[in-house]
């Protein structure tokens, strides 16, 4: 609700402004009323105020005086709306000239009332997605560890430093089979609504729930800044007992199911991509536990106690069905390795460990390529990719499945397969980037190792598969944003983003504004 404040020194004009219109139809609330300029200030010093409608002449400080004060010394925005009479219309050419909204000349007709409700409404909302989108940006780069004191600054006007907090990821479960029959509008309107939930039951804080940057991996979820402000002022029991309460309302909102992750504790804004990142190992865990619990828990992972790693015959055999490409025996020899980490008390420094032992020892498979073969490329990708793949899943499906599709990049690799194959994925790549693809699925279309494929593009453009689409796509965006005005969310999934928010991060990391900004500017 914007909040209003009515300030005028006749009662009769402050009740009539009230009983005129419905003001909570069109998104206001009366808040309070002053009398003078002299009350009114004393109320903006105490309450948040968003829109002020000031008569101008009043005893004491008068309207003028009140709208200078407000310039000057608040340091939010306020807007100002004039009541005045025809005598009085030069002081209101004057407001004008102080960048006031609007003016309204007595008596006050419901009809006009209405009118520059909405359009304030409009501007309003306009621009605190504006604010939304640029405190998003900011917030992005806090969480991938890319951010500058510009960034801290900038995401410190709106939350808190210096606090113990925990990232919190609210996802849908792709694997479940209702939530992954739905389409990419029917997925990107679910996320919006978990978004729009989040916030109203998190109340004043709004700016708390944050972006889940995991586009991708697929991952639908919205991120949530849990600190103690969040749970003091309403008794829950603590931290636990408040997730658990945000995790039950979420459950019975949707009719698909949500996990929640739950990060390691950091101590300010600067050290929060440490929580955001242990999500990734905290799905990793409850992926290969199985447990079948809403929660997964970075810091219960932490108190498992030490135990003996996979068997090393384990890893021979999965290396070698891989060196085979053997898919029937590398979901088995896999299969085994996985028991073994289910059945045991590995804590997160021996996965870790094994998986390593397992990444070296493909990469010691390089050294029986021929001399032809790229091996720093596959030294990168094992290195790299594999890694994160293995990290951010948290499936053994997909775990298992990233073994397949190494076996048989090696083995098309080694034959050179495909080598004219780039050209004609790429005219079809931009005949349909408004389409959901990606490597995997362009491999299938094309019968290409989609690994082989992704180093394909990066060769040939410098620069991997993800963003060589998203540039596509992005200026097919820039195209529209100054040919048409559809607005942004819809130019999104017209160029193909699934989620708005991605679309915008990537549009501000590109242009360095966002892309209302970008229109703007160049339609100037």
């Amino acid at each position: 609700m914007i909040k209003v404040l009515l300030v005028d020194d006749e009662q009769f004009i402050r009740q009539g402004l009230r009983q005129l219109v419905d003001w909570e139809k069109y998104g206001y609330q009366v808040v309070a009323e002053a009398e003078n300029g002299l009350d009114a200030v004393r109320i903006l010093e105490e309450t948040d105020i968003d829109l002020m409608f000031v008569d101008i002449r009043m005893p004491g400080m008068n309207g003028m005086e009140l709208i200078a004060y407000v310039k000057e010394k608040l340091r939010r925005p306020v807007r100002i709306v004039i009541l005045t009479g025809y005598a009085d219309f030069e002081y209101a050419r004057k407001a004008l000239q102080m960048n006031v909204t609007d003016y309204m000349l007595k008596p006050v007709q419901g009809e006009e009332l209405v009118g520059i409700l909405k359009k304030i409404n409009q501007d309003y909302r306009r621009e605190q997605q504006d604010q939304r989108d640029k405190f998003d940006f900011h917030m992005t780069q806090i969480l991938l560890g890319k951010f500058s004191e510009a960034n801290l600054a900038q995401v410190r006007e709106r939350l808190p430093d210096g606090r113990a907090m925990k990232f919190v990821s609210f996802e849908f479960d792709k694997g479940q089979k209702e939530f992954a029959l739905l389409d990419q509008a029917g997925r990107n309107e679910q996320l919006l609504d978990l978004t729009q939930y989040l916030k109203s039951l998190v109340g004043e804080f709004a700016y708390h729930v944050v972006p889940l940057i995991e586009a991708e991996e697929e991952i639908f979820g919205v991120g949530l800044l849990a600190e103690r402000e969040l749970y003091a002022k309403e008794g829950y029991a603590g931290e636990e007992g408040y997730l658990e309460y945000l995790q039950k309302r979420v459950t019975q909102h949707f009719p698909y199911h949500v996990q929640v992750y739950v990060g390691q504790e950091v101590q300010s804004l600067a050290e929060l991509t440490k929580s955001f990142y242990s999500i990734r190992v905290a799905r990793c865990f409850h992926g290969l536990a199985q447990d079948g619990s809403h929660v997964g828990n970075y810091e219960d992972i932490l108190k498992k106690k030490p135990s003996m790693g996979i068997r090393e015959e384990d890893v021979s055999l999965l290396l070698e069905a891989v060196k085979e490409n053997d898919a029937a025996r590398i979901e088995a020899c896999a299969g085994r390795i996985f028991d073994r980490i289910r059945s045991s008390d590995m804590n997160l420094e021996m996965v870790n460990a094994s998986i390593y032992h397992i990444l070296y020892r493909l990469m010691e498979m390089v050294q029986e390529f021929d001399d032809e073969t790229n091996q720093q490329e596959i030294l990168q990708y094992i290195g790299k990719e594999s890694f994160n793949k293995l990290a951010l899943s948290g499936s053994t499906e997909e775990i298992t499945g990233f073994f397949s599709d190494y076996a048989g990049y090696l083995a098309q690799v080694r034959i050179q397969e495909s080598r004219n194959i780039l050209d004609k994925v790429d005219d079809y790549v931009k005949a349909h980037y408004k389409e959901k693809m990606s490597l995997k699925s362009l491999g299938e279309q094309f019968y290409v190792n989609n690994v082989y494929l992704g180093q394909l593009y990066k060769k040939k453009y410098g620069i991997v598969f993800r963003d060589y689409l998203n540039n596509l796509r992005l200026e097919k965006a820039q195209e529209l944003l100054l040919g048409t005005d559809m607005r942004i969310y819809a130019i999104a999934e017209e160029v193909g983003f699934g989620k708005v928010e991605y679309f915008i991060n990537k549009f501000v990391q590109m242009h360095k504004m966002t892309p209302n900004q970008y229109r703007i500017r160049n339609r100037k």
